[in-house]
C-alpha cells in the first residue's frame, strides 16, 4: 500500500488522547500481592515491588504511600515509562505515614481499591485521585445511591494525558528484536534507532561481554507487546490492479495547531482541535484495515487531503487534481461538502463514514452513508421485537409528543407489518396506549400476569421517558416486564442505569464495541503498539468502513467480518444512493450492555 500526501500533516506521529465513553462496569481482577523482600543500598532501606501489567507510577505512588518524585530519584529509569516484570526500589524513608495509614490497595490491572472514610464525600474521593467524579460513577455504578463509611471505591485508571506524564503511562509488556550490527554503529546509535537505552541493550544481551561486532545478532528490547505472527498456511493472494482510495477528512491542521498553543495557557482545555482528532483517530483505523487488505491481495495507493470543516477550506479543497484520479472516496465528514463534490465527480464512489441525515444520499446516486438514521434503527428495533416477542404482551406506548411523532409511526407501522407474517402470535397487532407525559395510566391493568410484557416507548423525550422508568419499575416487582426504547436514554441525566437494568431496557444501535470480543482486543493492541495511544469510536469506523469498501474493491464485501458494525446497504431508488439499514439490537444486564439475545 502507497500513500500520498495532500496536506501538512505534521501531527500524524502525535499522540492522540481518547474519548472514553459507555457505562460497562468491569470485573475486579486479584488483588496485586506487594513483595516482601526489602533491600539495604547504602545504608537505606527499599521494599521491592515487581510491576504487573496496567499499573502506573501514580498508583504505586499511592498505595506505597511514596511521592512520586520520590519513587523518580530511586528509580530514574522509570521517567521513560514502566515496563511489566520491572522491579521498583520503594525508598522506606520517604513513607508518608498519615497516607499510608489509609493508602489504597493497588491491583493488578493497575486500578486502586480505596475505603471509604468518616465523613469522606465521592468529591473529595475523585479530587484526590485527580479523577473526574463521573468517572468514579462509571466504574463504581453502585455508588449512585450514596457513599457509606467502609464502602469500596474502586479508583480506575485515570484517562488523563497518560501518554505525555510518565506517572500516568501504564506499565507496557516488553519484547525482544533481532537486529545485525552493521558496521560503524554504536550503542548510542541503536538506542536512537530504537527508541530505548543502550544500557537496556546491554542488559539483554548479557552484558555483550565481546562488545558490538559488525556482523553479529543481538537482541534489542522493545516496548509493546509482541506482535502477532501471521500462520504459515495463511494465504496471500497476489496483487490485484492497483485501486486509489482518497480520504477526505477534517484534520484542519491549522485550526488544530492555534488550539494547541491557546491549551498552553489554559490547563483545563483541550489540547486538540476536536475535528482534528476525530480525523487523526479515523485515519489511524483506515490504516490498520489497508494494512489488512494489503495482506489478501488489494494493492492501493491512499491519497489523503485536508479538506478542514469549514466551506473556505473544503471549497479549495475538493478541487484538488488528485481527487480526479480516484477509484474510492472515503469522506468528507460535513453534508455541504459531500455535495459539492459528489455533483462535481458523478461517477466516484463516495463514502459518508459519519452520522447523516439520510439526505445527504438524496439526488446523489454516488454517494453511500455508512452509519445508520435515527428512522433505520427505529425500523429494525420494531422488526426485533416482532421477531422475538410475537407470543408475548406487546404494548406500545403513544403520548402526545411532537417530536416523537415521526419514530413512534415508524415503530408502530414496521411492528404491524412484521407481526403478520408471524403465523404464531398473542394478537394480530400491537396494543397502542395513549399515556399523558407525566403518567402511564391505566398501563398496569393492560399488563398480562401470565405473559412477558413488552413495553416499547419509542420517544427521546427526557421527562417522558423519566416519569414512565420511575413507574415501571415499581410494575416489574409483579410482572415480567422488558423495555423497549431508544438509545438516546442512555445519556439523559436523570434516567438511572439501575432502573434500566431492572427493566431490561434494550434498544437497536448502528455500533456495538463488545470489550471482551477477541477481534476488538487485538485491534486494540495493534493500534496502541502503533499511535501510542487509546482507540475511540471514530477509530474503529475508520477500521470498519475501509476494511467494507476495501473488501468491495476486491468483490469480497462479506468476506470479512466488521468489528463494531455491521452493513446491509440499500437503496430507494435509481436516482438515490446508499443508506445502511444495519443495526444491533443492545440489551442492559448487570449494568452492562450487551447484545439481545
Amino acid at each position: 500500500m502507497r500513500l500520498k500526501l495532500d496536506m501538512g500533516f505534521g501531527f500524524a506521529r502525535r499522540a492522540w488522547p481518547s474519548q472514553v465513553a459507555g457505562c460497562l462496569v468491569l470485573l475486579l481482577l486479584p488483588t496485586a500481592s506487594f513483595s516482601q523482600e526489602t533491600r539495604t543500598i547504602d545504608g537505606k532501606k527499599f521494599a521491592v515491588h515487581a510491576v504487573q501489567q496496567g499499573q502506573t507510577l501514580f498508583a504505586i505512588s499511592r498505595a506505597y504511600a511514596v511521592p512520586v518524585n520520590d519513587l523518580l530519584k530511586a528509580n530514574p529509569d522509570a521517567k521513560e515509562g514502566l515496563r511489566i516484570g520491572q522491579e521498583l526500589l520503594i525508598p522506606q524513608s520517604a513513607v508518608v505515614k498519615k497516607e499510608a495509614r489509609k493508602a489504597p490497595v493497588l491491583l493488578s490491572d493497575g486500578e486502586m481499591k480505596h475505603t471509604a472514610a468518616k465523613k469522606e464525600t465521592l468529591f473529595g474521593i475523585a479530587r484526590k485521585y485527580g479523577l473526574d467524579i463521573n468517572d468514579l460513577l462509571d466504574r463504581n455504578p453502585e455508588l449512585t445511591s450514596g457513599l457509606r463509611e467502609g464502602m469500596e471505591v474502586i479508583i480506575p485508571v485515570r484517562p488523563a494525558s497518560a501518554s505525555t506524564d510518565p506517572a500516568l503511562r501504564p506499565a507496557e509488556p516488553t519484547h525482544l528484536i533481532d537486529h545485525v550490527v552493521q558496521p560503524g554503529e554504536t550503542l548510542f546509535s541503536l538506542g536512537q534507532r530504537y527508541g530505548v537505552r543502550p544500557d537496556e541493550i546491554v542488559e539483554a544481551n548479557n552484558s555483550l561481554p565481546e562488545g558490538l561486532k559488525a556482523g553479529t545478532t543481538i537482541r534489542i528490547p522493545q516496548r509493546g507487546a509482541a506482535p502477532e505472527t501471521k500462520p504459515a498456511d495463511t494465504e496471500v493472494r497476489p496483487p490485484s490492479a492497483m485501486q486509489r482510495i482518497g480520504f477526505l477528512l477534517p484534520f484542519s491542521a491549522a485550526r488544530n495547531d492555534s488550539v494547541m498553543v491557546a491549551s498552553a495557557n489554559a490547563p483545563n482545555g483541550s489540547r486538540f482541535y476536536e475535528a482534528s482528532r476525530i480525523a487523526a483517530q479515523f485515519y489511524a483505523g483506515a490504516q490498520l484495515a489497508l494494512d489488512s487488505l494489503a495482506k489478501i491481495g488489494l494493492n492501493a495507493e491512499a491519497t489523503v487531503i485536508d479538506v478542514g470543516d469549514d466551506t473556505r477550506r473544503w471549497g479549495v479543497a475538493l478541487k484538488n487534481p488528485a481527487i480526479n484520479g480516484l477509484d474510492l472516496c472515503i469522506g468528507p465528514f460535513h453534508r455541504t461538502a459531500i455535495e459539492q463534490l459528489a455533483r462535481a465527480n458523478p461517477r466516484l464512489p463516495i463514502i459518508c463514514p459519519v452520522p447523516q441525515s439520510n439526505k445527504v444520499v438524496l439526488g446523489l446516486p454516488n454517494v453511500s452513508k455508512t452509519v445508520p438514521a435515527r428512522s433505520d434503527l427505529v425500523k429494525h428495533a420494531a422488526r426485533h421485537v416482532a421477531a422475538k416477542h410475537a407470543r408475548d404482551n406487546i404494548i406500545v406506548l403513544r403520548p402526545d409528543i411532537a417530536g416523537d411523532k415521526d419514530i413512534q409511526e415508524q415503530m408502530s407501522t414496521t411492528m404491524n407489518a412484521s407481526l403478520a407474517s408471524m403465523p404464531v402470535r398473542y394478537r394480530d397487532s400491537v396494543l397502542v396506549m395513549k399515556p399523558g407525559r407525566r403518567d402511564i395510566g391505566d398501563l398496569a391493568a393492560k399488563l398480562d400476569a401470565n405473559r412477558l410484557n413488552v413495553i416499547v416507548a419509542p420517544s427521546e423525550d427526557v421527562e417522558f421517558v423519566t416519569a414512565i422508568v420511575g413507574k415501571l419499575k415499581g410494575l416489574a416487582a409483579k410482572h415480567q416486564v422488558l423495555v423497549v426504547g431508544v438509545e438516546s436514554w442512555l445519556s439523559m441525566d436523570p434516567v438511572a442505569a439501575a432502573d434500566l437494568d431492572l427493566l431490561g431496557f434494550t434498544f437497536a444501535s448502528g455500533t456495538f464495541a463488545d470489550p471482551a470480543d477477541a477481534a476488538i482486543q487485538r485491534f486494540t493492541r495493534a493500534f496502541r503498539q502503533r499511535f501510542n495511544t487509546d482507540i475511540d469510536e471514530y477509530a474503529l469506523l475508520g477500521f470498519d468502513v475501509t476494511m467494507h469498501y476495501g473488501l468491495e474493491l476486491l468483490g469480497q464485501s462479506t468476506a470479512e467480518p466488521a468489528l463494531h458494525m455491521g452493513f446491509r446497504m440499500s437503496r430507494t431508488g435509481p436516482e438515490n444512493g446508499q443508506r445502511n439499514e444495519h443495526g444491533i439490537m443492545l440489551r442492559m444486564r448487570d449494568l452492562r450492555l450487551e447484545r439481545a439475545q
